[in-house]
């Protein structure tokens, strides 16, 4: 009788048999010690997985570490990542497989250590980079998942706190670039501002911008045990959830990010129907690439019953962007580089009925 074959078990006790990176999407999960994987053959998102760098891809040849720093890929290297999803306008998609089995081709989906199948690749930059899988983490015996370090969703009624709340028309609208600027001249004014990203795929880039440009406390979805929000049936809970984390201890105000475009993969359209959130929302700001973009958000936003606060972007960068909007559609309209007084004075006369309440 022929012998039921066992998968193997790898441990590495020696730090120099460790795992050459740690991706900064797997850094919410503290490592088993001694660190010890196996390849199995269920694909759960959100389970950290160690895989083997084969081929690197010109345009993404980074990956991002739990410090935030951007370390050159080499062949063979070993990495820790996150099995997950991602559908990106203007990056690479990709899904958790079917099945994994030892030693089969995945990609590196984003420099933040997303990893599954790639199912379209971006003309401008061709196709991610591979990687072969080698095995699932564990610990006493289970795979090891985001959601095992995970924050809890909670319930309730949103703390009495305004909100600064960023929507972009697209990926590279501008959002970060206008969050930066707020977090910036408010703190430097002494404001308390603790801000977070609800929607995309896990990257520590744009909090840590956040961090560095003033921000007390940051939080993304990725604290609350996803890997990208792809997959998620409505963004309010997450929404929701990290207003009330980034509520302890008290700030003035909370900056929100919305990653991608508020329509599109990752959900940031069902935000809308919160209506207690988006009352919240002592100011709406919407960042477009052009005024198409612009007045189709201002145009979408209309028939949710929400009107944006003020228009910034690149559509801003010129001073005729910034003229049309305020003339046809009424809306201030400020660049995040030229105009960050303009933003912020906007901004906080949004907050005066909140100020007043106080």
């Amino acid at each position: 009788m022929q012998s039921k074959q066992v998968a193997p078990i790898f441990y590495w006790k020696n730090q120099h048999d460790y795992p050459d990176l740690i991706a900064s999407v797997a850094s919410y999960v503290s490592l088993p010690e001694p660190f010890s994987c196996r390849p199995i053959e269920n694909a759960a998102e959100g389970d950290l997985v160690m895989v083997r760098v084969r081929d690197i891809n010109r345009a993404y040849p980074t990956l991002e570490t739990p410090e935030g720093e951007e370390v050159a890929l080499r062949g063979g290297e070993l990495i820790v990542g996150v099995l997950g999803n991602r559908k990106a306008l203007r990056g690479f998609s990709g899904r958790l497989p079917a099945r994994l089995h030892p030693h089969m081709p995945l990609n590196l989906l984003n420099k933040g250590g997303v990893i599954g199948e790639c199912t379209a690749f971006h003309r401008d930059l061709g196709w991610p980079a591979t990687v072969e899988y080698l095995g699932t983490v564990h610990r006493d015996g289970k795979p090891l998942n985001l959601k095992d370090n995970a924050l809890p969703l909670v319930e309730g009624t949103l703390p009495d706190i305004p909100l600064v709340l960023v929507f972009g028309t697209c990926m590279n609208a501008g959002k970060t670039s206008v969050c930066k600027q707020i977090i910036r001249l408010f703190s430097e004014k002494g404001f308390t501002i603790h801000a977070g990203k609800v929607a995309g795929v896990a990257c520590l880039q744009d909090l840590l911008a956040m961090k560095d440009n003033g921000a007390q406390k940051v939080m993304s979805f990725n604290d609350l045990g996803l890997a990208s929000t792809t997959e998620v049936a409505s963004l309010v809970p997450i929404a929701r959830a990290l207003v009330h984390h980034l509520a302890q201890p008290r700030p003035d105000f909370i900056v929100l990010e919305m990653g991608d475009g508020i329509l599109g993969s990752y959900h940031v359209a069902s935000l809308f129907n919160d209506r207690e959130l988006m009352q919240s929302g002592a100011s709406i700001v919407l960042c477009a690439n052009d005024l198409l973009g612009a007045w189709g958000g201002i145009e979408w936003m209309s028939r949710h019953e929400v009107r944006p606060s003020l228009v910034s972007g690149p559509v801003t960068d010129s001073a005729e962007g910034i003229q049309y909007i305020e003339e046809n559609w009424h809306v201030p309209a400020a660049n995040a580089f030229d105009c960050a007084g303009k933003i912020c004075t906007q901004i906080l006369g949004s907050f005066m009925p909140w100020l007043k309440l106080a």
